[in-house]
């Protein structure tokens, strides 16, 4: 398994741990880098957009981008590329569909983080346009689960999912 965008590696070292996969990251940060290793994870700092050239097809039979697709510049090639080197992609991201945020929008408080945060700029995500990306990166969706306030949302996920978890894999 392969975890792009793994931050401090908490999901990293959940996954080794519990399901005793052998796991590796990939991180820009270098802090984070550092606190990967400091888990005892096999983590390599390097920038996800600049391609995944050190694995080859298949190496992986899952890459994971959790929460990380809305701050890429080229989303689409970095989902390409981890449908290259995966079997599967798990992709997770904030769906801005979600109630809470729409609310939040009419009321004048705008679709992302505030401008004092320091956050890197973000896209917002829609159900419908990720599905969109999933036939532009000439995948398929193999399953999908949404998640809201009070856990896993069944009905009318558009509007009541906070986060979605799509596994793709090429058609």
């Amino acid at each position: 398994m392969l975890d792009l965008g793994c931050g401090d590696g908490l999901l990293l070292a959940l996954l080794a741990q519990r399901r005793q996969v052998v796991a590796r990251g990939v991180e820009l940060v270098e802090a984070n880098v550092r606190a990967c290793i400091a888990r005892g994870l096999s983590v390599r700092q390097g920038n996800i957009e600049e391609g995944l050239a050190d694995y080859g097809d298949g190496a992986f039979d899952y890459v994971i981008l959790s929460e990380t697709l809305a701050y890429l510049d080229q989303p689409l090639a970095v989902a390409r590329e981890m449908l290259r080197v995966g079997r599967h992609a798990v992709i997770s991201f904030h769906n801005a569909g979600y109630w809470a945020d729409r609310w939040r929008a009419l009321r004048g408080g705008g679709t992302g983080h505030d401008l004092c945060s320091g956050e890197p700029r973000a896209r917002a995500i829609t159900l419908s346009q990720f599905a969109e990306f999933v036939n532009c990166a000439g995948a398929r969706v193999e399953q999908r689960v949404f998640v809201g306030e009070r856990g896993r949302v069944r009905h009318w996920p558009a509007l009541l999912a906070r986060i979605a978890v799509y596994v793709i894999s090429r058609s």
